[in-house]
């Protein structure tokens, strides 16, 4: 279902075939991913559209078996991948390859592997292995780094304080930029620019539209109702079920804070809070008192997403 929903959106990013988004401020590992890619570019120029698209659904699956494996709803559903893929359809900077796009997939990753730590299972491996794909996100993404903040608000809500773990996070992060530092140096290129080309704090308001207002109305409003049906309910939660989307609204905070890092021209680091919103979008349809409101949410979203690849100029 996510993937046929996703084909039938997407269409005219297929059909497009932009290429991959490569900003100055991009890392020069990301830069030799989709410089690795651009060959096979020449003779499949679609290959941006599949590999982002590919990302996305797996995002997608992925947070919705979570959010159905750890019980967070009541029931199993598939809303939270199906908002998810509405979310990502509504603006085509969305939908190209970038490295905001796949860092939001190294992001989920790391929630998965430290929520298990409110039941004791997560041992200092895990916690090393999510401060390990943090450093791997930095490298792609340079901002990605400011999300250690979350990964230290997960551990103080989901475990008792231990010094030893807290370190044990930066470690990780560490390891990455220790072995390409060793690269670099047998390679005689050693550089400071390959670790760090600065932050930058912009906002391209020059640039927004009538249809990125819709967008944000599609985004927000849905969010708000899943944030009101979150707080009314969460009384009669588990403590892990309420621990959990505590930690996807600081999730969504976090990334609401690195999208104004490192801009482009475009909004494509948008998609990074993306993932948090559609998981409480998710719960705000399941929860919904009126019934009819999911299907008016999911209509109009697609209504617009078709109106503004027809008529925005945008796609």
């Amino acid at each position: 279902m996510l993937f046929l929903i996703g084909v039938l959106l997407k269409l005219s990013v297929f059909f497009k075939a932009a290429p991959a988004i490569i900003k100055e401020t991009d890392s020069f590992t990301y830069q030799a991913f989709a410089g690795f890619l651009e060959p096979i570019a020449v003779f499949f120029p679609v290959v941006y559209a599949l590999f982002a698209f590919g990302l996305m659904l797996l995002q997608a699956y992925l947070l919705t078996v979570f959010i159905n494996n750890n019980r967070l709803m009541a029931k199993a559903n598939f809303l939270p991948g199906i908002a998810y893929i509405l979310t990502t359809s509504l603006l085509p900077d969305f939908n190209r390859l970038s490295s905001p796009l796949i860092v939001s997939t190294l992001f989920l990753l790391i929630f998965i592997i430290l929520f298990s730590a409110h039941n004791d299972k997560t041992t200092r491996g895990d916690i090393y292995n999510a401060g390990l794909i943090l450093g791997l996100a930095g490298l792609l993404f340079p901002p990605a780094l400011i999300f250690i903040v979350w990964i230290y608000i997960a551990l103080a809500t989901l475990r008792p304080f231990k010094l030893n773990e807290w370190v044990v996070v930066l470690i990780g992060v560490v390891t990455p930029y220790y072995f390409l530092a060793i690269f670099l140096y047998l390679a005689d290129q050693l550089h400071q620019n390959y670790f760090f080309n600065g932050f930058t704090l912009a906002l391209r308001y020059e640039k927004f539209t009538a249809w990125h207002a819709g967008m944000l109305f599609l985004i927000l409003m849905p969010l708000l109702a899943g944030v009101y049906y979150m707080q009314a309910k969460s009384g009669r939660m588990l403590i892990h079920v309420r621990k959990a989307w505590n930690l996807f609204l600081s999730y969504a905070a976090i990334c609401m804070v690195i999208t104004f890092v490192n801009v482009g021209s475009g909004i494509e680091n948008w998609v990074l809070f993306l993932l948090p919103a559609a998981a409480i979008h998710g719960y705000g349809y399941y929860a919904a008192e009126l019934k009819l409101y999911p299907w008016i949410a999911f209509w109009l979203s697609v209504i617009f997403i078709v109106t503004s690849q027809i008529f925005s100029g945008l796609w």
